[in-house]
């Protein structure tokens, strides 16, 4: 068994999270994942994560509140396995984070983000991070499969609005597969969680581009544009890795494709490995 710690030490002096660019920010992201990722559960040393006062949200001053100054503004899904600043092992007041069913770009998400761009000097990068199994995605591959399954759903306007907002990463990694593995794939037994997985790349590239048009006009050397999927098995953030051999997790954010560049793009994530192996695995239960 191995202990996990987070320890107070008061001696530590300020932690500066002050990137000056986006890949600064990526690289800081990059890393603390590769850290969370790398915990190791049955290694017999502990494991202590050594915190500074700033980074448990107190400010210079005794009770006076500190001043919000985050590097990275992120949209994730609420999914409770995937909490965004442990994934990316940050602090109180490193991340903005926004967090609803499927990483979906609704309304009061953007505006979210908008009040980040307009009013936080310290954002140096926009980030949507989907994850691996999403209970959202889900739910659109299924309604999607089997459409009495949306007419189920088609009172309840806010949750039909999450999964209306989905549908287009479904129809296009639907497409992707057929394309990439001819139309009997649908009779292979993990065609239903490769096409859940695969959604959900496209679903959270897809929200990424959508994030680069939308603040465009703010975009450049000290604000750009990213995306990954945190893999809840392996803990890595990334994506497919596109070696065909193998069945890996291609670790880091990225930016998004181009709206030209989406069909290759959805084309490498129906060939890779992980969706291969996806395919050819037992037909799961639903997540």
């Amino acid at each position: 068994m191995t202990r996990i710690s987070w320890l107070y030490d008061a001696s530590l002096p300020p932690v500066a999270h002050e990137p000056r660019s986006p890949a600064e920010a990526i690289a800081l992201l990059d890393s603390g994942n590769a850290e969370f990722a790398g915990l190791n559960p049955t290694a017999d040393e502990p494991h202590v994560h050594r915190v500074s006062a700033e980074e448990l949200g107190f400010g210079a001053v005794p009770g006076v509140a500190p001043i919000q100054a985050p590097f990275a503004a992120m949209l994730g899904c609420a999914d409770a396995r995937a909490p965004l600043e442990l994934v990316f092992m940050q602090s109180a007041n490193d991340l903005f984070a926004v967090r609803v069913a499927g990483n979906v770009l609704g309304g009061e998400c953007v505006g979210s983000l908008d009040y980040a761009v307009e009013h936080l000097s310290s954002v140096r990068l926009l980030a949507v991070i989907g994850h691996t199994g999403c209970g959202a995605v889900s739910a659109a591959v299924d309604a999607y499969l089997a459409p009495a399954n949306y007419l189920g759903v088609s009172a309840n306007l806010p949750l039909r609005a999450i999964i209306d907002a989905i549908f287009p990463a479904v129809r296009a990694a639907d497409r992707s597969l057929r394309a990439a593995h001819g139309s009997a794939v649908t009779r292979r037994p993990g065609f239903r969680a490769a096409l859940i997985d695969s959604a959900v790349v496209l679903n959270a590239a897809g929200g990424a581009e959508a994030l680069a048009q939308l603040f465009a006009a703010h975009l450049g050397e000290s604000l750009g544009v990213a995306f990954g999927v945190y893999d809840l098995a392996s803990r890595w953030v990334g994506l497919p890795a596109p070696d065909q051999g193998g069945t890996g997790w291609q670790a880091g954010l990225m930016p998004p494709p181009r709206p030209e560049d989406f069909p290759d793009f959805a084309a490498g994530v129906a060939l890779s490995g992980y969706v291969r192996a996806l395919l050819d695995g037992p037909a799961p239960g639903a997540r």
